[in-house]
């Protein structure tokens, strides 16, 4: 289920641009079938981690992205925890 939902997630995200609280909404509401919380939460743990490594990327390329990382990654994974809060089991 993960990797199903991590698909439509990117589909989404390339027609109308990255919504990441906008999907779970559409998750919760059935409208990809029946989604476990748990199911949620290790989709969610997927994306903070694709997203922690493309931070880790940008900021291997130095300037501004160098200097901003740990903050960028900080407030990803609050991102993250609040999402799964909300949406997924905690």
């Amino acid at each position: 289920m993960v990797e199903e939902l991590m698909q439509r997630y990117w589909d989404m995200a390339m027609e109308s641009g990255p919504d990441l609280e906008g999907f779970l909404q559409r998750v919760v509401q059935g409208e990809f079938g029946e989604v476990s919380r748990a199911d949620i939460t290790a989709f969610l743990r997927e994306v903070e981690a694709i997203t922690v490594a493309n931070i880790e990327t940008k900021a291997g390329e130095g300037g501004a992205f160098a200097s901003m990382r740990d903050q960028v990654i900080q407030e990803t994974r609050l991102q993250i925890n609040e999402l799964i809060n909300k949406y997924g089991q905690a």
